[in-house]
């Protein structure tokens, strides 16, 4: 989850601006931490709730920004709105693009490194939110790696905001002040266009939500509301300030206990934006009207130097803590939180006073939108103020220096002697034998082999791309039969593959099986990837799955049945899922109503279950040219040993069960490669080059037993 954290912080003394306020820079300080701490350590729960914060505090500051501008000039500067806007905003951000594009290219994979570069692009044109949306970014549910600009999508929706609002501000205050006669009746009517967006925002949210909860979250349509309540409240300031002092003191005081409440209690199992954003929405509107008549003293949480001054950071933090992370992160898995958060905070503590400060109060930038009398003032608070502060931003650069050493060793050298080689297991007269020796070395290794084929850059480009039997288990109706059969025609003997893509996974496999079999065996491998070959429907959010699913495995079943092949092997995803309805289905659940799909199909005596491999390391994120074979190493799953165990219950009962961890694992180690091919293009599927690869491992593995 992402929160944004730019929005308007009024300059000192300028003719339109008032002087900071205190419980809105604390305001921000709640937010940046919550959310910095639910990235690096997950927790509070709620901490994403920032972003909702911000933009309402964005909608509220930029509204009355543009309503004392008219108030005072009897227009809106445009022009010096957007260059303020500039200003603030461009030096930091740009930056931050600029240097993780450079990194990402000396320290992610090749895959990884250009699509950084694409969310690069989409994020300097504040259309990030949008890109992540088209690539089908689910900060709840992500399984590819984290882009380490995915904090943008959130400055790119108020920067779409800031480019229509002000323009919809002047032409409704203009209409007001001829129409109406007075700028208390625009102020009226911006407060009735304000609810307007909010109410449609608002039930769109509810929507989106709903249908479309990854979506939504990243939407400006479900998200504007947000905004809309701040600017109501900028609109609506007048009213606020005849409430008694006490009565603001216990508005502030209610609308902070409810955002603290909101960290804890909401989560990713909510429906959001819409409708829980509401809770820190309305909390922080609470803190808003409670201040909106004069300093809140009384709230010392948020008006202490402490809150006020990380407030001031708030937007460097928030900008630099999630590529930092993510940096520091793929140097060395192990890094404490400690030292992740005190490089996010001297590296945003650098940013602040050499970058975002200087450059927004230049006198150079200045003359772009301001006049020649704030210049000057620009110009000597420039002096006055950044010039004594480069010693601090020179002891963070220092601290990042010594981080980055320290980071540089540990990848070089490790953080402890290497692990001692596994063991080779001895000769044993089965192909198993060279794949196992050939897995226990990779799972100690501690450099990546120099010659991978195909590289691991070019298996995360290609994916199934390269799979033969790739349009036989594709979305649509269902592919000819006999296009998906591998072998002699006139084979003796017949073997059906089905199952969703780990189906598809091991074809390449089968296929080989087919080729090899001097014309004793023809193979045809068929199914659909996202689709559970199970009686009961398993929930697939893929476009077109869940329609296409039944008349596959109908079509399949009959064809089956027709055929009477010698052999039916069905291979599906070891995960556990849902119904349509949502209800949970276990693994043992699972693996009963596959027994029961596969008892369509009239082959009792002949149905071989066999296992995918266990879930593999998330490549995108464990790999790069800086990182270990040994951040790539995984575990047996839970899940896996538990599907294992239940289909393996199922024997005796006239089927087999065939294990992938002979070739998969080593002593409970699955590493990314074997020998010199990588062994997944993801954390899920086999690469086309490795699955042909085991292909005797499995042929010998069903002779075994007695099927082939």
């Amino acid at each position: 989850m992402t929160s944004t954290l730019k929005t308007e912080r009024p300059a000192p003394a300028t003719p339109d601006e008032t002087t900071v306020r205190r419980d809105i820079q604390g305001l921000r300080a709640v937010a940046v931490v919550a959310v910095v701490l639910n990235h690096v350590i997950l927790w509070p729960t709620g901490g994403f709730i920032g972003v909702d914060i911000f933009f309402v505090i964005s909608g509220f500051l930029i509204t009355g920004i543009l309503l004392r501008d008219h108030e005072a000039t009897g227009t809106i500067s445009l022009r010096r709105f957007y260059a303020r806007r500039i200003r603030r905003i461009a030096p930091a951000a740009v930056t931050v693009l600029a240097v993780t594009a450079v990194l990402a290219h000396f320290l992610f994979n090749s895959s990884r490194a250009l699509s950084t570069l694409w969310d690069a692009a989409w994020s300097f044109v504040f259309a990030a939110n949008w890109h992540f949306t088209a690539i089908g970014t689910d900060y709840f549910h992500a399984t590819d790696p984290a882009s380490p600009l995915q904090p943008y999508w959130s400055l790119s929706v108020e920067e779409q905001f800031y480019l229509v609002w002000p323009i919809a501000v002047l032409l409704v205050l203009s209409v007001g002040a001829k129409r109406l006669g007075s700028a208390r009746r625009g102020r009226a009517a911006l407060g009735v266009v304000a609810v307007v967006v909010i109410v449609a925002s608002f039930f769109y949210a509810l929507g989106e939500s709903a249908t479309t909860p990854a979506a939504a979250y990243l939407s400006t349509f479900s998200r504007v509301w947000e905004l809309g309540v701040g600017a109501l409240l900028a609109a609506a300031a007048p009213l606020f300030l005849k409430i008694p002092v006490a009565l603001r003191g216990l508005l502030g005081w209610a609308g902070l206990l409810g955002i603290l409440a909101g960290f804890f209690l909401i989560d990713d199992t909510l429906a959001f934006p819409g409708p829980w954003a509401a809770v820190p929405v309305a909390a922080t509107a609470l803190v808003i009207v409670g201040g909106i008549t004069g300093p809140q003293h009384y709230l010392f949480p948020l008006t202490n130097p402490l809150s006020v001054w990380i407030g001031d950071l708030s937007y460097s933090l928030y900008l630099w803590h999630f590529p930092v992370m993510v940096f520091l992160l793929m140097a060395d898995p192990t890094l404490s939180v400690q030292v992740i958060l005190g490089m996010i905070l001297a590296l945003s503590i650098v940013s602040y006073y050499l970058i975002e400060q200087p450059m927004h109060r230049s006198p150079w930038l200045q003359r772009f939108g301001g006049s020649a009398e704030s210049s000057r003032l620009a110009w000597r608070t420039w002096r006055e103020k950044f010039g004594s502060q480069f010693i601090l931003a020179g002891l963070s650069l220092f601290v990042i220096a010594t981080v980055i050493g320290v980071s540089a060793q540990v990848t070089l050298h490790g953080t402890s002697a290497p692990a001692a080689p596994i063991a080779a297991p001895g000769p044993v007269e089965d192909p198993t034998a060279q794949l196992q020796a050939d897995l226990g070395a990779a799972a100690s290794s501690t450099e990546w082999p120099g010659t991978l084929s195909p590289s691991l850059d070019d298996a995360i480009a290609t994916t199934s791309n390269n799979n033969p039997a790739k349009g036989c288990f594709e979305i649509g109706s269902t592919p000819n039969f006999d296009g998906c059969t591998w072998g002699n025609s006139d084979a003796p003997n017949q073997m059906y593959l089905v199952g969703d893509s780990t189906a598809l996974a091991y074809a390449p496999a089968f296929k080989a099986m087919a080729e090899g079999s001097n014309g004793q065996w023809k193979i045809t491998t068929i199914g659909l990837y996202g689709c559970r070959f199970t009686a009961v429907p398993v929930q697939n959010d893929g476009a077109g799955v869940m329609d296409a699913c039944p008349q596959r495995k109908q079509d399949v079943a009959q064809r089956i049945v027709a055929d009477n092949p010698r052999l039916v092997v069905i291979s599906n995803a070891y995960a556990l899922g849902k119904m349509p309805d949502r209800t949970a289905l276990s693994a043992e659940t699972l693996v009963a109503s596959t027994a029961a799909e596969a008892a369509t199909y009239n082959a009792a005596g002949r149905i071989v279950y066999l296992a995918p491999p266990p879930l593999g390391a998330n490549l995108g994120q464990c790999y790069s040219p800086v990182s270990s074979p040994q951040n790539c190493n995984t575990g047996i799953d839970q899940a896996w040993q538990d599907f294992a165990a239940a289909t393996t219950a199922l024997n005796g009962t006239g089927s087999y069960f065939v294990s992938s961890l002979p070739f998969s694992c080593y002593n409970g180690a699955c590493p990314a490669f074997a020998g010199t091919i990588p062994t997944k293009y993801d954390t899920v599927h086999m690469t086309a080059a490795y699955s042909a690869h085991i292909a005797p491992a499995i042929r010998f593995a069903f002779g075994a037993l007695g099927l082939m």
